[in-house]
Parts: structure tokens; C-alpha cells; sequence
């Protein structure tokens, strides 16, 4: 490996790793931070390239058959990556990845991850999600139920940001991302052609069960399905909703009127995708 000591927090190679408690969470800048042991192993297997990595010597071992040589790999004690990061959550492992661009939500049929066993595509929309741990844990469950495809608009938080990887558990790096730049207009043109099957989660009254949107033999199993989630406080426009294919609601306990977006976007997760299973 190509290791370099460093004793001086004001060393500028440890720029991308400052302050990280104040990090960006709006997806500016080229470079992103992986925190932790697990993360900073599924950054150094993933399809991006790690622009260096910050470690405690105790670290070093289990690094050495994941990172090249062309890869710096700072070496410092504890006191100073804590200082530098201004945390101590990280047991001795950081990375800086560098990211890749979103794909334009034009070119999802393209691009989209499809199934490897020949079920048609499935893709999470996440839609003004602002809440970094919902965010992830919506990453984490998506994944664990084989859906890779992942839309967001530019009011949802960085999918890649420190906190939302670390939720995630590093899910979001197996994700392949589309930027829907203009939501109603996209949605609006896709109730038009049919090309996927949108499914709106909402709490309107008169939207259908979701248990039963999930078996209804005019939603077939061998079309494109995504999944709509919306604002954790505001939910999806209506605008949305009505250019949506379906809207679904999860039935609930009299007196109780919502879920946690990421608990509801579990369920509903659950519910398309079990047919596949």
C-alpha cells in the first residue's frame, strides 16, 4: 500500500476530511466521505474510485487486500483524525470516494438495473426526502429487496453523503441514480406513453389499499414498476399524485393517520416486490 504518515492536523491532504459533523448534504463538490469499516470496505469494492483513505495503524491490515497502490493511504493516531473530523463515531477508518454523475431521468430505460432473473425493472422514487437517516434507511431496505434503480429531484438529500452511507449501511453505493430534473413534466409525459407503472403512497382518503394495489391483475407483473414516496412532512404533490398510475395507502388503527416515510416505504417496498421472491 502506499502509506504516508501524517502528524499534522493542518496537513491540506486532510482537507476533505474536516468538519465533518457540518458536511454538505446537497451533492456539490466532486468528492464524498466514507465512514466507518464496513462503508469504507464497500466504497473500496464499489464502481467508485477512492480518492484516498484515512486510518488508525490498527486498520491497516484489513485494508491491504482492498486498496491499490495508486491510492493514499494516510496514516494517523486517534487524536487526530478525531480532531480533524471534529467526531469519534469513525473506529479509526475514513475514505473519500469520488463521484460519479447522476444519469438524466430521460435515459432510465437504458440505464436502469434490470433483474437478473427476468422480472422487468423496479425503481424507488424518493421524492424531497430531506431527512438523511429516512433517506438511508430507505436506501438499505430497497436493496435488501433487489431494487438498484433510485430517482430523486434536486430537493432530496445527497444519497452519498456521510450519514446517509452510514444508514444505508453502504447500500447506496450499489445504487445507480437518475436526477429528475422536472418532476410533474416526467410524470405527467409517463401517465401519457405507460412506459412504467407509477405507484403514489399517499394518505388520501380515497386511494386504494396497498395490499390489494399489489394484487390487482390490472397492474401486471411483467411491466416497469416505481415506487413514489414523498416529503416526510408534506408528502407528494398532488400534482404528482394525479399524474401517478395508482395511488396506495397503507390501511392503519383508528387515531392513527401516518408512518415514518422510511417505515412506509418499507411496506410498500415489501409488497411489489414479494411476488418476485
Amino acid at each position: 500500500m502506499n502509506i504516508i504518515p501524517i502528524d499534522d492536523p493542518a496537513d491540506t491532504r486532510l482537507d476533505p476530511y474536516r468538519n465533518l459533523r457540518h458536511e454538505d448534504v446537497l451533492r456539490r463538490g466532486p468528492l464524498f466521505i466514507a465512514e466507518g469499516r464496513l462503508v469504507v470496505k464497500r466504497l473500496l469494492l464499489s464502481q467508485y474510485s477512492t480518492d484516498s483513505v484515512l486510518a488508525e495503524q490498527l486498520r491497516l491490515p484489513e485494508l491491504e487486500p482492498l486498496v491499490d497502490n495508486a491510492t493514499p493511504v494516510y496514516l494517523v493516531n486517534q487524536k487526530l483524525i478525531a480532531d480533524v473530523a471534529g467526531f469519534n463515531f469513525h473506529r479509526g477508518l475514513l475514505a473519500c470516494g469520488k463521484r460519479l454523475p447522476f444519469h438524466p431521468m430521460e435515459t432510465i430505460d437504458d440505464h436502469c438495473v434490470t433483474n437478473t432473473e427476468g422480472h422487468p425493472p423496479l425503481a424507488l422514487a424518493a421524492l424531497s426526502l430531506n431527512d438523511l437517516e429516512n433517506l438511508g434507511s430507505l436506501l438499505r431496505t430497497a436493496a435488501a429487496l433487489g431494487i438498484f434503480n433510485i430517482v430523486l429531484n434536486s430537493q432530496t438529500a445527497d444519497p452519498l453523503c456521510r450519514r446517509v452511507l452510514r444508514v444505508s449501511m453502504g447500500a447506496a453505493l450499489k445504487m445507480r441514480f437518475f436526477d429528475l430534473a422536472d418532476p410533474i413534466g416526467w410524470f405527467e409525459a409517463n401517465k401519457q406513453s405507460g412506459n412504467w407503472q407509477t405507484i403514489a403512497t399517499t394518505l388520501a382518503p380515497d386511494s386504494i389499499r396497498l395490499d390489494e394495489a399489489a394484487l390487482d391483475k390490472a397492474f401486471p407483473g411483467d411491466q416497469r414498476k416505481m415506487i413514489v414516496m414523498g416529503n416526510e412532512g408534506d408528502g407528494l404533490p398532488e400534482a404528482i399524485q394525479q399524474a401517478c398510475t395508482i395511488r396506495v395507502k397503507i390501511p392503519m388503527a383508528p387515531g392513527i393517520d401516518s408512518l415514518n416515510v422510511a417505515v412506509a416505504g418499507a411496506i410498500a417496498l415489501y409488497e411489489f416486490t414479494r411476488g418476485r421472491r
